[in-house]
């Protein structure tokens, strides 16, 4: 059964508190919620977790927190995240680390750490987070709690400091499925969105992935394993596949979308925020070791416009081809572990981006990112090499969002142990 810890010593989540009165009764009268710091709330800093923005005061909501704040919510205050959200561990120089309340030594993960943290402390009832290589699933799977990324376009992302706008989307870290789904059901409230009519097996069809072992110590094996086993038991179909994604090729493509994209993305967001200043003295800026270097390789090595667009094709294609396989053996749901690592030590290295390590924490999520599925991350028991959470990633590889959220409302309590 997975295990929470309430923590002493809240001030890690944040980097500013400054609840705001809700303005409406609607689903979300009595919800308390932190905003991960590259999403504006009115009022509030975003620092985007780098020393460059120290000052810069939102001036209105970005479009999903003006509809949570609609809907009756409660902004208690922004979350604390890798600058720039640049990377998976959290930590940060300018404004802190999320140091993990089981075990110091280690981070809850990134870049949505704050975000994390807060809910785990029971600052809130849920928070925002951003997931552009598994940004909020990763810390939700590091904290033993629930971390949504939706498909591609289905929330409003106006008002957000994006890195990659192909990759990037809001994401939603709650302690359980239903409230998930509640927030889903406000930040995805457009008629525009119409998701797939592509429903779920009874009883429920997951396929394994051919790659979803590899890499993993022997006490994250055992984790996964009993995960699939306690589902089995419940009455779940578990279909292992032999049909293995190009990891490599995706990671290799999703960075070049990523240098692609991240300059001119974070460039319009200074301009939409009349910021006089430009991204190459943001960059000066950067006490991130490891997101100095990524921005400045972008700048160096500029990826050309041709590579680009062949990029984003060839993975149209990677994504459609792998997709048609699974969903020709019925399987429309795949399922891995959310990393393939234990929580990182805060002393590992600066250049976290580019560790082998850390590569292959990122590696099994990368393919939901640049196909636009929907994944969700629940909690999958402990590891008893660290003594910390572990976590268990549902894809909807037909991009059914309420779909999957209702598999990943059911898969709860078997993983818990309660059949």
């Amino acid at each position: 059964m997975s295990k929470r810890w309430v923590p002493t010593g809240g001030e890690q989540a944040f980097i500013t508190e400054d609840a705001k009165l809700p303005t409406g009764d609607g689903a979300l009268s009595h919800w308390t919620l932190a905003i991960k710091d590259n999403i504006d709330v009115e009022g509030m800093l975003t620092t985007g977790g780098t020393r460059y923005l120290a000052d810069n005061r939102a001036h209105e909501d970005a479009e999903a927190v003006a509809r949570l704040r609609a809907a009756g919510a409660t902004i208690v205050g922004k979350s604390k995240m890798h600058e720039l959200g640049h990377g998976i561990t959290g930590v940060n120089p300018s404004y802190g680390n999320t140091a993990h309340p089981a075990d110091p030594r280690r981070t809850v993960g990134g870049s949505s750490g704050g975000s994390a943290l807060a809910v785990l402390q029971e600052r809130v009832r849920a928070a925002l987070g951003t997931d552009t290589g598994g940004s909020a699933r990763i810390p939700a799977a590091f904290t033993g709690l629930v971390g949504f990324r939706p498909s591609a376009g289905r929330y409003a992302d106006g008002g957000v400091l994006h890195i990659s706008p192909t990759r990037d989307t809001i994401g939603v870290i709650a302690t359980k499925v239903s409230d998930v789904r509640v927030l889903d059901a406000v930040l995805s409230a457009d008629a525009n969105n119409a998701e797939p009519a592509m429903g779920l097996a009874d009883p429920p069809r997951i396929g394994v992935l051919a790659e979803a072992r590899d890499g993993l110590s022997d006490a994250l094996r055992e984790v996964f394993d009993t995960g699939l086993e306690l589902l089995a038991q419940a009455g779940w179909q578990i279909v292992q596949l032999e049909n293995s994604r190009s990891l490599d090729r995706y990671f290799e493509l999703g960075i070049t979308v990523l240098r692609a994209e991240t300059i001119d993305a974070i460039a319009d967001y200074l301009a939409a925020h009349n910021r006089a200043g430009t991204v190459h003295e943001l960059i000066a800026c950067s006490e991130s070791p490891d997101v100095r270097a990524i921005l400045e390789f972008a700048v160096q090595e500029p990826v050309s416009e041709e590579n680009y667009r062949a990029a984003l094709e060839e993975l149209a294609v990677l994504s459609s081809s792998y997709r048609e396989e699974l969903l020709a053996q019925g399987v429309q749901v795949v399922v891995y572990p959310t990393t393939s690592v234990e929580p990182p030590l805060l002393t590992g290295p600066a250049d976290n981006n580019v560790a082998e390590e850390l590569r292959n924490t990122v590696l099994l999520s990368t393919p939901a990112t640049l196909g636009g599925t929907p994944a969700i991350s629940l909690p999958n028991g402990i590891s008893v090499a660290t003594g910390l959470p572990a976590g268990l990633t549902f894809e909807h590889l037909g991009g059914a969002d309420t779909a999957l959220l209702q598999l990943a409302e059911a898969a709860e309590l078997p993983l818990k142990g309660i059949l």
